[in-house]
């Protein structure tokens, strides 16, 4: 099955009761990527470079990150790699914990998506507009 990325900026409750923030969150199939007590990402957390090319887990960027919103703290990530079949994409979603340990990570896979090379470039490419839109606005 070929899924569609997406994305979105939304407005979520931060850590005050009246402080309100915008981060991005990834769709899958027009449904937003969202985890239990993890919050949307900052311009500023978004690896552009790794979301083309991570293929190990050193190098896996973030889709959500802890609620304390520091990056390197806990963090859902996808594992970017080039998918089974041709001209596709394939990210591979887990719970990062804070000790780092690649086998942990593998154990708390929480799911599997496959893209369209084409339009997983093109989601990318859009949410990067987006984000220097929003640097320099």
């Amino acid at each position: 099955m070929i899924n569609e990325l997406g994305w979105k900026k939304i407005k979520f409750l931060g850590h005050n009761p009246d402080e309100m923030l915008e981060g991005y969150v990834f769709t899958v199939d027009g449904k937003n990527l969202e985890f239990d007590s993890f919050q949307p990402l900052g311009w500023y957390d978004i690896d552009f470079e790794a979301l083309l090319n991570s293929v190990t887990f050193d190098e896996c960027p973030p889709v959500a990150c802890c609620s304390c919103g520091d990056i390197g703290c806990d963090s859902v990530r996808a594992l970017v790699e080039p998918g089974l079949k041709p001209r596709t994409m394939s990210w591979t979603i887990f719970h990062f914990n804070t000790c780092g340990d690649a086998d942990t990570a593998r154990k708390n896979n929480l799911g599997k998506y496959t893209f369209s090379d084409e339009q997983y470039l093109q989601a990318i490419k859009s949410l990067a507009k987006a984000v220097e839109e929003e640097r320099h606005g």
